[in-house]
């Protein structure tokens, strides 16, 4: 299994440092999952309301690719911290990779197992955390 993405932003929000952070889930994913013959392609886009852009996925079967195309608010991210821009954009990918990827069947691939692993390195990178745990990470940002 590979892993890999891209980003789609404008600068105005940390959407696109904050994907950096993604790296060591996708390295443990393809290390743990290297007899799965696929790649996970994430495209993190944050773009204005009015584009009117959804997130979706597709395969690409000649390429042995499924497509991750993530879209959130460049309106919303714009006017939030990092630390509620982290809670939001982790939420968001962890609910569409669950989500669409059990639309697909991969072989060599247990589904529960791996969208669990993906939910456990997801927190250990400071991913998914409640509301009550970003609050805080908020709070400490001002300060700092």
């Amino acid at each position: 299994m590979i892993l890999d993405k891209t980003t789609d932003t404008s600068g105005l929000t940390q959407v696109a440092g904050l994907s950096d952070e993604l790296q060591p889930v996708f390295d443990k994913a393809a290390e743990k999952y290297a007899s799965c013959d696929i790649e996970l392609y994430f495209v993190f886009r944050c773009l204005p309301d009015e584009y009117g852009r959804k997130s979706s996925a597709r395969y690409v079967k000649a390429e042995k690719v499924i497509y991750f195309d993530m879209t959130v608010s460049e309106d919303r991210y714009k006017t939030w911290s990092k630390s509620k821009q982290r809670h939001a954009l982790s939420h968001a990918f962890y609910t569409l990779l669950s989500e669409k990827i059990r639309k697909y069947k991969i072989d060599h691939l247990e589904m529960n197992t791996f969208i669990t692993d993906m939910g456990v390195w997801l927190q250990e990178i400071g991913w998914l955390q409640t509301e009550e745990e970003a609050e805080l990470d908020d709070m400490q940002e001002k300060y700092e």
